[in-house]
């Protein structure tokens, strides 16, 4: 896994002018095919993935029955069935539990070690799964205000380009950051794909029964995520933050770094997720022995959610709580 080529901040440049690739070495492909490919998935996955053609592309997360997060799923059509990226410490179990819900589905899951996943803003032809984070919601909802761009796509190939230089894992990273986009990594056991704004691009909420979808109906309609996404914006740009750093609120611990980076732009950046109720306003990140103040950008706002918007029972009015 390479991390960077000699310099990050200038391989993110280099990555967004589409001179470069990155070689997504963290993660890997395995393809479901066969008549029932597609109406299989889509029974058990968060996405809508029925209609899709030989081509296009989609998102998806496997949840668990309480509607937490257990896989995402990077889904391409094809004219056998459908090209799979996910994580790479994923794989196996992702798999193996597959193998599991089978049963009379006339399908065959296949790993395809061969295949590489080169990630880029580059355009091309080939097999390509493309990232519509930034795009408006099919079938579902966007949580935050507005979104930054992100054309951000990631092609199926035997070998890597040539006509192109490669950059490290830390420069996707610092630009997924920067504009807000998760991924699995950024999970722990307890989350919600509301709480990432990953409703927009990888749940349907009018598809079918999924597992998971009870859960994830019931906080978007009746609920409100406990915890939201945010940017930090370090104020000392050689500090550089570190997943399960601790998120603070003058002294009250609110929160938890997700991931970390060191943008050509913007300097030091996080992503983290904090208390729903936790004030727009800087909040400091302890890191080491100290902490370093950090402004706020809000992604997922605190009153996300509760779109049904129905009477609040009598018992609830009493206690004050919202």
């Amino acid at each position: 896994m390479t991390d960077h080529y000699g310099n990050p901040l200038l391989e993110q440049r280099k990555l967004l002018s589409h001179d470069a690739f990155v070689e997504r070495t963290d993660q890997r492909v395995f393809e479901v095919n066969g008549p029932d490919a597609k109406s299989w998935l889509h029974s058990l996955l968060s996405q809508n993935i029925m209609n899709l053609k030989d081509g296009q592309s989609a998102e998806a997360l496997l949840l668990t029955p309480q509607g937490r997060i257990e896989h995402q799923l990077k889904i391409i059509a094809t004219e056998a069935g459908v090209s799979i990226i996910t994580a790479a410490d994923h794989l196996e179990p992702l798999i193996a539990w597959l193998r599991k819900m089978v049963f009379r589905s006339k399908v065959e899951i296949t790993e395809r070690a061969d295949l590489k996943v080169i990630g880029g803003f580059f355009i091309r032809e080939g097999l390509c799964w493309i990232d519509k984070f930034d795009g408006e919601p099919v079938g579902s909802v966007r949580y935050a205000a507005n979104r930054a761009e992100f054309p951000y796509r990631e092609y199926l190939l035997e070998d890597a380009p040539t006509d192109l230089v490669p950059s490290g894992l830390l420069a996707y990273e610092a630009l997924r950051i920067s504009v807000g986009r998760p991924e699995i990594k950024d999970v722990d056991d307890r989350s919600l794909p509301h709480e990432f704004d990953w409703l927009s691009s990888a749940v349907h909420l009018s598809k079918g029964c999924y597992r998971g979808q009870e859960a994830v109906a019931k906080v978007h309609n009746l609920g409100r995520p406990p915890r939201r996404l945010i940017i930090l914006n370090l104020e000392q740009g050689d500090v550089l933050a570190s997943k399960d750093d601790k998120v603070f609120y003058q002294e009250k611990e609110v929160g938890k770094v997700v991931a970390g980076a060191l943008h050509y732009e913007t300097g030091s950046l996080a992503l983290a997720l904090v208390n729903r109720n936790t004030p727009y306003l800087d909040l400091f990140i302890e890191s080491g022995s100290f902490r370093v103040s950090a402004m706020q950008e809000v992604l997922v706002p605190h009153d996300a959610g509760k779109a049904a918007d129905l009477p609040r029972p009598a018992a609830f009015k009493l206690t004050g709580r919202k």
